[in-house]
């Protein structure tokens, strides 16, 4: 259940202004999860990774991409960075996004998401935090221009 604080502050939020939000702690998270990740949290990662690749619908796809981004504040193995991940996800969904448009039935095989996530994991499974933060800044600012035309 969404705690209704949340729900109110994603009503207050742009679009706009929740992806600076998510642009200024996502790619820290990645950063700590590069130095924590376990073994169990990259499987998890890859497996958020590899079906969101096989999805057959865009809602499919957005719950892989969800678990993928909430699996990257696992592998940060802190409880207060999960935390406040988990918040900003609560209030992400509270945006009122408007009508995104998809021009198809599922994320074509070439989507950027998907080399933009493998990036992540694999600077992560590589122990690097300067790249985990930077592949994942670089992700969020490709998700961003795609909605807005700008970050």
């Amino acid at each position: 259940a969404m705690s209704s604080p949340m729900v109110e502050l994603g009503r207050q939020l742009t679009p706009f202004r929740m992806m600076r939000a998510r642009m200024a702690i996502e790619p820290a998270i990645a950063k700590e999860a590069a130095v924590n990740a376990s073994g169990e949290a990259l499987h998890r990662m890859r497996l958020a990774i590899d079906r969101s690749k096989d999805a057959t619908t865009w809602k499919e796809y957005e719950v892989q991409d969800d678990l993928f981004h909430r699996s990257v504040a696992e592998a940060s193995d802190n409880i207060l960075l999960l935390t406040l991940f988990d918040q900003l996800n609560d209030v992400r969904r509270a945006v009122a996004w408007g009508s995104v448009t998809r021009e198809t039935a599922r994320p074509s095989p070439d989507h950027s998401s998907f080399r933009e996530h493998d990036a992540i994991a694999v600077a992560i499974s590589d122990r690097d935090p300067g790249a985990a933060y930077e592949a994942m800044r670089k992700h969020l600012g490709s998700v961003a221009r795609r909605l807005f035309g700008e970050v």
